[in-house]
């Protein structure tokens, strides 16, 4: 359970937090639009990249561990499929961070997709099988919570974008989001790779 609550914190409200303090202590993010380009930033890098190579690591380096978490039996080679579709779904949320044209919207795509389908797939199994393990569970918090959080920064990003508004130097756009994108790249590395030493090492941190 209490490793459930860890991923939870980390890919949904650890971004979160991380958006809030970055906008804080940025001088140059006083804009609507550059606020919500933060906020975007942390979510696509930790909720969308860290957790696809997280998922990968786990389904690749500890995957008895996984299907025990989930209650289901070991030794399965559809995790080796899940993790690298996982990862492939990180890898678009890593590249997503520098971008601002329609990958994010297919990024997100994928993502919802991807965790909307897991979780029906658990809740389906909850129902026959009455099988009540938290990474069946406890799991479909945060496959909910990040595609909801995903849509409503990016919905709101390009609204901001096409409002009264807009933000007035393109160019200066760009050279600032320059060292926020980099800020969320870097922190995305050290926690997808914190999580994947730990689930090679059979460990939940």
């Amino acid at each position: 359970m209490n490793a459930f609550l860890v991923r939870i914190f980390v890919y949904v409200v650890l971004p979160l937090l991380l958006a809030a303090v970055h906008t804080r202590l940025d001088r140059g993010a006083r804009t609507k639009e550059r606020r919500l380009e933060v906020f975007l930033l942390y979510l696509m890098g930790i909720s969308v990249g860290a957790n696809g190579i997280g998922g990968f690591a786990g389904h690749l380096f500890a995957s008895d561990l996984v299907a025990e978490a989930i209650g289901w039996p070991a030794g399965n080679p559809f995790q080796l499929e899940v993790g690298f579709a996982n990862l492939a779904i990180g890898v678009l949320g890593v590249i997503a961070i520098h971008r601002r044209d329609g990958l994010r919207e297919a990024t997100v795509i994928a993502a919802t997709v991807f965790s909307v389908g897991a979780t029906i797939v658990h809740l389906m199994d909850i129902l026959e099988t009455g099988n009540l393990a938290p990474g069946n569970t406890v799991q479909n918090v945060g496959n909910l919570a990040r595609p909801a959080l995903l849509i409503t920064f990016l919905a709101l990003s390009r609204r901001a974008d096409k409002g009264a508004e807009p933000e007035q130097n393109p160019i200066a756009f760009e050279r600032w989001r320059v060292l926020p994108a980099n800020w969320a790249a870097w922190i995305t590395g050290g926690v997808a790779m914190g999580l994947g030493i730990g689930m090679a090492l059979e460990q939940g941190l």
